[in-house]
């Protein structure tokens, strides 16, 4: 039986050790026992240098001498990888409940999304895909920068970066969406994960119109905008870029001169 005079109250001990408090409720959940008990505990694990403190200076950590008395030595390279790998854990758990919460949850009609978690330091997110929209959507928001070679026929497997985390998604229906899409468009051209018909207006985020002009010689599309009496002409890639996510206009809208 482990017995201590006068433990230090946990108010006191937080101001050394802010993880203190939460260690004696476990202790006190998992064994049952008196708060005494779980406080001498959680004190004890501190002393020991096993409790974790979030207060500590990340490059140095106390060691008890033989002694008995402290010393303030650097990590050393397994203590400060294992910091690390604990850190890049918390932001891919942190990541996923973003995406979950900025995304409309689980089963959104909206988005696709049917399911977001964490693998270990990395997110795996999978959705339906029923609009080529929402494809370019995912691709945008999670960074997503190649597709994965291998893709099965009826999904696309992109992986990017969020915030600093590896992301992997899963878009199934993306390949037989994407086909239909083309299959309807007069003038189809993929872009960034949307097909883009470009005998019809586009609609940029602030409310403009563009209509399509010529291609460039590698092939982009040029634009312009319809309320520039310049005429001047611009990049799909660069009005997506700065304008973007674009929405193709399927109302009566009248075609702008060449």
């Amino acid at each position: 039986m482990i017995t201590q005079a006068n433990p230090t109250p946990p108010a006191e001990r937080e101001r050394g050790n802010r993880t203190i408090p939460r260690a004696i409720a476990t202790i006190r959940e998992i064994t049952g026992t008196d708060d005494r008990t779980a406080t001498v505990l959680a004190v004890a694990l501190d002393e020991a240098g096993i409790l974790a403190n979030p207060s500590r200076n990340s490059l140095v950590v106390l060691r008890r001498a033989s002694s008995g008395e402290w010393t303030a030595e650097p990590r050393t390279d397994l203590e400060t990888q294992a910091l690390a790998w604990d850190a890049a854990l918390g932001r891919a758990a942190r990541l996923a409940e973003q995406i979950r919460t900025e995304q409309g949850g689980e089963r959104a009609p909206s988005t696709g999304l049917l399911s977001v978690r964490a693998d270990r330091e990395k997110v795996l997110v999978s959705a339906q895909i029923l609009d080529t929209a929402q494809w370019s959507g995912w691709c945008r928001y999670l960074g997503i920068t190649q597709q994965e070679p291998g893709s099965p026929a009826h999904a696309h497997i992109g992986s990017g970066h969020r915030d600093g985390v590896a992301v992997s998604i899963v878009a199934y229906d993306a390949p037989a969406t994407e086909a239909r899409t083309v299959a309807a468009a007069t003038m189809p051209y993929r872009y960034g994960g949307d097909v883009y018909d470009l005998a019809l207006p586009l609609r940029d985020q602030v409310g403009a119109i563009w209509d399509y002009r010529a291609l460039r010689t590698d092939g982009m599309p040029l634009l312009a905008r319809r309320d520039d009496p310049t005429g001047a002409r611009c990049p799909l890639s660069g009005v997506d870029t700065q304008y973007g996510p674009l929405s193709t206009v399927r109302d009566d809208i009248s075609a702008g001169t060449a």
